[in-house]
């Protein structure tokens, strides 16, 4: 569809072929000299101008009845309709040579002088609304309006297409005609399941290889044992996993006998275990404690540390013994042991005479094995009655 700067483009290339008076309210020298002059102009619209055999601008066409009066103008001499600029101008105030100038330009044919050169004017007046384009667009959009061509935009007669994985006027699938890469089988590869198979073969080959070369080193570093001594009551237990990081590794466990602590009395132990509560285990006196609280295992060993001095500083304050609390072992349950009783175990005596019998029946069933051969006929015979006696029907079912 045309656009109303490619009608004014393609009527100001129209006039720029002619030459043009000079004006009083507009420039001639933006309107170029042409050889010979226009024989038709026609009135300045939106509208694209109308081509024989066109069918793109068949939209854009004037209406029959306008069509109809444009024709009868020409026919009867009136000329075109003219263009009126802002301030029309009067014959008294056209000059001869301008007169002159506007007869050359219709070239003999009937029309109004006066009014061609108010045309002119109006076509002046609406460039200078276009005057702050880039001249380069304007020289692209004249050279597209000089090689436009006329373009016929063929009927589509095609029949609506037929909805449905089973149409049949469907064309063949680009996508299903090209080859996928994955269709290539390459017997060499190895299905997942393989993969994940093959890891755990690579890391037990790598953990065999530490314990044949790495851990003998590992024998430099070794130390004699020592059991701890007095001063050393306190045991603490770590938990290391190896080749991972768990949550559970920077857990630290204390343990220590009440017994083993040096300097404490019988009260002040006991204040001790009254402190400490349901960690301490009256069985084997001991009490333990835990910590997680800090991301690294050092930290929670000194905070462990820190913990049973502040306990035995408490313990050994003498401001409150706690005499009038009662030891409290409710979360400690008994467990019955059972024990097998004495009377019912077997004496060896009567181990040997059970074994001398067994033995005895043993050689017993050998003995009637070996002399009694073994018919296989007669076997599969018996058998073959024993299933027809089962599958007999009995008199109830034949009643």
């Amino acid at each position: 569809m045309a656009t109303p700067t490619r009608y004014l483009c393609r009527t100001l290339l129209q006039v720029s072929r002619r030459q043009l008076p000079a004006k009083r309210k507009a420039q001639s020298q933006c309107l170029r000299t042409a050889p010979k002059a226009a024989p038709y102009f026609r009135q300045y619209s939106s509208a694209s101008i109308l081509r024989a055999g066109n069918s793109r601008d068949r939209e854009n066409e004037l209406p029959e009845e306008a069509r109809a009066d444009e024709l009868e103008r020409v026919e009867e001499g009136k000329g075109p309709e003219y263009l009126t600029p802002l301030q029309p101008i009067v014959a008294e105030e056209v000059t001869p040579e301008e007169l002159e100038q506007m007869k050359e330009l219709l070239g003999g044919k009937p029309g109004d002088p006066i009014g061609l050169y108010n045309h002119l004017m109006a076509v002046a007046e609406s460039l200078e609304g276009e005057k702050d384009l880039d001249p380069a667009i304007m020289d692209e959009m004249e050279r597209d309006i000089e090689g436009d061509e006329d373009v016929d935009f063929p009927v589509d007669t095609m029949r609506p297409r037929e909805m449905g994985w089973f149409a049949t006027d469907e064309g063949e699938d680009e996508f299903a005609m090209a080859e996928d890469g994955d269709d290539d089988i390459d017997d060499s590869h190895i299905t997942s399941v393989a993969h994940s198979q093959l890891e755990v073969h690579r890391e037990v080959r790598e953990y065999t290889r530490v314990v044949a070369w790495d851990m003998p080193l590992l024998t430099s570093f070794a130390k004699e044992f020592k059991p701890p001594t007095e001063s050393q009551p306190l045991r603490f237990r770590y938990t290391t996993y190896m080749g991972e990081s768990h949550p559970a590794a920077k857990k630290v466990v204390v343990q220590f006998c009440t017994k083993d602590l040096p300097g404490l009395t019988d009260v002040q132990r006991l204040k001790l275990i009254k402190l400490v509560g349901t960690r301490y285990n009256p069985d084997s006196d001991m009490i333990k404690m835990s910590s997680e609280k800090f991301e690294a295992p050092a930290q929670n060993k000194r905070y462990l540390g820190d913990l049973v001095n502040k306990l035995i500083d408490e313990a050994k304050n003498g401001a409150d013994d706690f005499k009038d609390i009662p030891l409290d072992l409710r979360h400690v349950k008994p467990k019955k042991n059972i024990k097998f009783p004495e009377e019912w175990r077997i004496s060896p005596r009567r181990v040997q005479e059970l074994l001398l019998a067994r033995r005895e029946q043993r050689l017993i069933a050998d003995a009637a094995a070996a002399e009694i051969p073994v018919d296989g006929k007669n076997l599969v015979h018996n058998y073959v009655q024993s299933l027809a006696g089962r599958n007999m029907p009995t008199p109830n079912r034949l009643m």
